[in-house]
């Protein structure tokens, strides 16, 4: 990433509709999209729940079996958790991505036809306003939202594995899409982070390798960077903005686990593998601030168990710690930092909405966000 001072769209200084401010989105979409030669068996679903923090409490989105989208909430402190539908059976066709934006809660997932939704909320709110990005036969994947610069951007795999960009302004309804690469680029999910002033994409690429682009806020033209090459790169990886660093993480060969770091401005990437993971679906990742400034990683481990992966910003060594046994989870997780505290979606293995926070001591606890039958 090639840092500058401009705003990547000028700020809207008129009233606004969905927000005042932009926020960061500090939870990575862990959509389950593999590429061929994946080396083992993998999650049991291939929809995630979605999780963010928004207005201090942990808010959860899910794609319901009808192909519905339903939208969970819990007051911090408590384990009492509220549904709202989103979206009515039939609209949403993918894991879903969620982001806080301001004073709002902002949501993105694959709808009808291929196409590409969007719906936000006032924090606190009880309606959901829909807004359609791009129109059917668009969008072939579940998409990856964040927020910057004023705006929200928006990445997902276009017709023949193209990859695709959207953004639009705070307070308008407006989508400006642009390619980021073209045909026979990308096979999987994306994955978007705001960084240095600009936006980053991940994606698998061809021969499962391992794709990066960026481009500056401001401007249209996009980077791209091979992080890793063929035969390295076995789910939809994830990337965050980190201390002046881009972090991507995936799923390599012999189901490791595989970090790759970049200091924002150089051009080289340091590969890591997680020395003693054993991953099973796509991995996601959240940067993390408590004793010690880093990142979170989780991913659904063998026979179904949920671990956790933390490393410290320079240190190189990597904590491992199982959330729950084999046997309890069903679908890769995503994961996010709520004050202080590391917060996981999941599904169960019954198809269940678990929550799972971890408390001073570094334990876990699990809390059920919605039975399977309830939505």
């Amino acid at each position: 990433m090639k840092l500058t001072r401009s705003p990547k769209y000028a700020n809207n200084t008129r009233s606004r509709a969905r927000t005042a401010a932009a926020a960061l989105s500090v939870a990575a979409a862990a959509a389950v999209a593999f590429g061929p030669g994946v080396p083992a068996a993998l999650a049991a679903t291939t929809s995630t729940p979605a999780i963010t923090v928004a207005g201090d409490n942990s808010v959860i989105a899910v794609q319901t079996a009808n192909d519905g989208l339903q939208f969970y909430w819990n007051k911090y402190g408590t384990n009492t958790w509220q549904g709202q539908q989103v979206a009515p059976s039939g609209t949403t066709f993918s894991s879903p991505s969620i982001a806080q934006d301001g004073n709002t809660v902002v949501i993105a997932a694959q709808g009808a036809n291929n196409s590409l939704k969007f719906y936000w909320q006032q924090i606190g709110g009880k309606g959901w306003t829909a807004e359609t990005v791009a129109g059917a036969g668009t969008t072939f994947s579940a998409p990856s939202l964040a927020v910057n610069g004023g705006g929200v951007n928006i990445v997902a795999e276009g017709r023949v594995n193209s990859l695709d960009f959207y953004w639009a302004m705070n307070g308008t309804s407006t989508w400006h899409p642009e390619t980021v690469a073209g045909v026979l680029t990308t096979y999987s999910a994306p994955s978007v982070a705001a960084n240095g002033g600009g936006a980053n994409i991940v994606a698998e690429g061809p021969g499962n390798s391992l794709d990066f682009y960026w481009a500056m806020n401001g401007t249209s033209t996009w980077h791209p960077e091979t992080v890793a090459p063929a035969g390295t790169t076995y789910s939809a990886p994830a990337v965050t903005g980190n201390d002046g660093s881009a972090n991507v993480v995936a799923l390599g060969p012999r189901n490791t686990l595989d970090f790759y770091w970049q200091t924002n401005g150089t051009a080289p990437w340091h590969p890591e593998e997680v020395k003693g993971s054993s991953v099973y679906s796509a991995p996601a990742i959240t940067t993390y601030s408590g004793s010690s400034d880093g990142v979170r990683v989780v991913a659904q481990g063998p026979a179904g168990a949920l671990t956790s992966y933390a490393n410290t910003n320079g240190s190189g060594i990597w904590a491992i710690q199982t959330v729950r046994g084999p046997g309890t989870t069903g679908s890769a997780a995503t994961v996010t930092e709520n004050n202080g505290s590391e917060n996981i979606a999941v599904f169960g293995v019954s198809g269940d909405v678990d929550f799972y926070w971890e408390n001073s001591a570094g334990a876990y606890q699990e809390e059920l966000a919605a039975p399977a039958e309830t939505f």
